[in-house]
């Protein structure tokens, strides 16, 4: 199973909304078929791991990171193959929580082949964490990204474009792109940053490019529309209509959400979710920071806190009132430290 889980890895950035799986046909204590779901829409991990086995499946054993799905959509059902594969048993990781799935290992058992589940259950929920929750809570995985220095600013404060935290900060943004569906950040970031939210040197792996931006102010000379895959601007009804047609002839697409001054985050979220976005990082400025955080809007915090103090700056966020949280892990990041903190 341990195997199947390194496996399932493999099809990180290619296979949402689907999750990750992996896969592995065990005959005579060997490993004689291995596999995982390499890119949405594709042959999931049971099937390529049958297909490498051959003829080895019949009366062997799979293990899977997740229940085989037992119904028709992009693929047909695991289920079948399985059986007509001759599988004695199954062992299975987690249930999967998609009520869509059909109850595969149910399935598996009418059709006499013994079910055994369980084995590395934590490891595989960690896996797929993004499309647990998102499942559950019908959003996408929400998780925040700050970089501040020692005293809790995120900028100087004088418009210099100076980075406060160091390269190992900077990889491991990088790594966490790869990772989600989707970057955010507000449209103040893209206007005195002009970042290009990709993945640098992948650029198949660049995740989509979300800008909260009510009043569609996004410059058209912006990085975000130069480079490989989607964007799209977050504004409100209150846009003018001639500014996003211009932003629509740059490719972008709009999203409407709400009337006021600001975007209705929780309604984007719904849209998101909508459009097959499971998981969103957003990269925060102050504004956009104390807006997620002070609507409990996030599962998951990411602090990179540089080891320097910047006196005179712009805080990294301020809240009306608390919102609790634990910080769950640290990690040096070079003279960086990171604190994961669960929300």
């Amino acid at each position: 199973m341990e195997m199947a889980l390194k496996l399932a890895l493999k099809g990180q950035g290619f296979v949402s909304p689907n999750p990750m799986v992996g896969a592995v046909v065990v005959k005579g204590g060997k490993a004689v078929g291995k596999g995982w779901h390499k890119r949405f829409g594709g042959k999931h991990a049971e099937i390529n791991a049958l297909d490498e086995a051959g003829r080895k499946a019949k009366g062997a054993d799979l293990y899977v990171t997740l229940e085989p799905c037992s119904h028709y959509g992009k693929q047909p059902p695991c289920t079948k193959s399985i059986v007509k594969a001759g599988i004695k048993r199954v062992f299975v990781a987690m249930n999967d929580p998609n009520p869509v799935s059909k109850h595969g290992g149910k399935e598996l058992e009418r059709r006499g082949i013994r079910v055994l589940t369980g084995l590395c259950r934590s490891e595989a929920e960690k896996l797929n964490e993004f499309y647990i929750t998102s499942l559950r809570k019908a959003r996408p995985f929400i998780a925040l990204k700050i970089a501040m220095s020692i005293d809790a600013k995120i900028s100087y404060g004088n418009m210099r474009g100076k980075k406060i935290s160091g390269k190992k900060a900077f990889e491991f943004t990088q790594d966490l792109r790869k990772k989600f569906d989707a970057v955010l950040v507000g449209v103040n970031t893209v206007i005195l940053d002009n970042p290009g939210l990709d993945v640098r040197g992948k650029p198949e792996l660049n995740p989509r490019r979300i800008v909260l931006d009510s009043g569609a102010r996004t410059p058209l000379n912006s990085k975000i529309f130069s480079l490989k895959g989607e964007t799209i601007i977050a504004c409100t009804r209150n846009a003018p209509g001639e500014r996003l047609e211009q932003l629509r002839e740059r490719g972008a697409e709009i999203i409407v959400c709400g009337r006021g001054r600001k975007v209705d985050l929780k309604t984007l979220m719904k849209k998101l979710y909508g459009k097959g976005v499971r998981s969103v990082l957003v990269e925060a400025g102050s504004e956009t920071a104390a807006s997620f955080l002070g609507q409990k809007l996030f599962d998951k915090v990411f602090i990179v806190v540089a080891g320097r103090r910047i006196g005179e700056g712009l805080e990294a966020f301020r809240l009306e009132r608390k919102v609790k949280a634990k910080i769950s892990k640290t990690k040096k990041l070079g003279k960086d430290l990171l604190l994961e903190i669960e929300g």
